[in-house]
């Protein structure tokens, strides 16, 4: 039995520098909420947009607008679900566009599961159209990636949350989905789903930051400078000049510095 003054659910969309993708992903999930006293909308700006604020307050009083602690996404994401009210988290990423029914089939399933870990289905909003577009694309489950999953927030505390010793936006989803898997099972929800645009990669962008988290990932794998992993490192380098190449012929070598930016990282990450 849900009290009348207890925050159920508290959705949390960290933020950074992207005000227009951040807009339109609020109102998208304005029009299928309503804020009540079991329900949360917590944004958490790692941005220095003071102007933000302002706008939020004025147009969507309802959400909890938070300045995040300018520390990496990982720790913009640990900071908003310590000071976040709900037994639930949901976390949604600040560029998706929640469908019609996202928050209703998790709030669905949240009521009736007995499971710890919810992870909703994320697509693309059209076909790629060159190489060095990406997209977090989640379409049968068994990734958790951060724009799109709920988690109970004990067990989010009890995991230490996302692992703030990842700086840069690499490898924090997997190593954080790496840690619930050894404690308990995700399940999946396909009817809770984001559209996540494909967003154009700039080539050598954080280069070296990508590689220290890598580095970092592999170095709590234990695997880090072991001669079996140079060697499967030097396999992927090698296959992946030609399976890369193949691919960016596909798109008109439409985005052909981002194929010199991953060969050169295949190619560093047998010596991280």
């Amino acid at each position: 039995m849900v009290e009348k003054n207890e925050i159920v659910i508290s959705i949390i969309i960290p933020t950074y520098n992207r005000r227009c993708e951040l807009l339109i992903c609020l109102d998208a999930l304005m029009k299928q909420v309503r804020i009540s006293e079991n329900l949360q909308i917590v944004v958490s700006d790692d941005s220095n947009n003071l102007n933000l604020s302002k706008e939020i307050a004025l147009t969507y009083p309802e959400i909890d607008y938070q300045i995040g602690p300018h520390k990496g996404p990982a720790a913009n994401r640990n900071s908003a679900a310590k000071k976040a009210k709900g037994k639930w988290l949901i976390f949604l990423d600040d560029d998706c566009i929640p469908s019609e029914n996202w928050f209703k089939n998790y709030y669905k399933e949240i009521h009736q599961t007995k499971g710890t870990v919810l992870e909703g289905k994320t697509i693309v909003n059209r076909q790629k159209e060159r190489y060095d577009e990406v997209a977090p694309i989640n379409l049968d489950g068994g990734k958790l990636w951060s724009c799109n999953f709920a988690i109970q927030k004990n067990l989010f505390l009890s995991l230490d949350g996302f692992d703030e010793g990842f700086l840069y936006t690499t490898m924090e989803d997997v190593d954080f989905k790496d840690r619930v898997k050894q404690q308990t099972q995700i399940t999946f929800i396909a009817e809770s789903v984001v559209v996540h645009p494909w967003r154009k990669r700039i080539a050598f962008a954080n280069f070296f930051g990508r590689l220290k988290s890598q580095a970092y990932y592999y170095q709590k794998q234990g695997t880090k400078n072991t001669t079996r992993f140079r060697i499967d490192r030097t396999k992927i380098w090698l296959t992946g000049i030609f399976m890369e190449l193949a691919q960016l012929a596909g798109f008109s070598y439409k985005g052909w510095r981002c194929y010199l930016d991953k060969v050169l990282f295949n190619f560093c990450m047998i010596f991280i």
